[in-house]
């Protein structure tokens, strides 16, 4: 009887696991099962039970040289530093951006008729509204009440 590889692979990581005791009963009866039929994970297994007994039953020994972990540098903590900086940073740009998006109810709404600002030459600033492409814009929705919802 040939059997796939994948179930001798299977039964060879499960005897290693039985003798740490890692296995239910059901992967038990899987392994007894396919240790009767193959005789060559039969005898890794025993080959495996016999090594794993002695290595268990051997005496600890100490090593003839002494030897120690080298010691950590101590580093200063700019890795938090760093994080702490990108939040900020992270929280500066999305508050700017949510500012930019919400309506100031004291402001009024703009229409397509987009006059400049009082202060400055007329025509720098009929310059910059074209650049911009202010003067092209569609006309936006009055701006909504904030507070209560108030139905129309």
């Amino acid at each position: 009887m040939q059997l796939p590889e994948t179930n001798c692979a299977r039964a060879r990581e499960s005897a290693s696991a039985q003798l740490d005791g890692e296995l239910t009963e059901l992967e038990v009866d899987r392994l007894e099962a396919h240790l009767l039929v193959c005789p060559a994970c039969s005898a890794w297994a025993e080959e495996v039970l016999s090594a794993t007994q002695w290595l268990r039953e051997a005496p600890l020994e100490e090593p003839a040289i002494g030897f120690a972990l080298p010691r950590r540098r101590r580093t200063r903590a700019t890795a938090p530093m760093a994080l702490v900086a990108a939040a900020a940073a992270s929280l500066v740009a999305v508050l700017g951006s949510l500012q930019s998006l919400t309506l100031d109810s004291s402001q009024p709404a703009r229409s397509n008729n987009v006059s400049p600002p009082v202060s400055g030459a007329p025509a720098v600033i009929g310059l910059e509204v074209a650049r911009l492409g202010l003067d092209s814009l569609p006309p936006r929705a009055p701006a909504l009440p904030r507070g209560r919802f108030h139905p129309v």
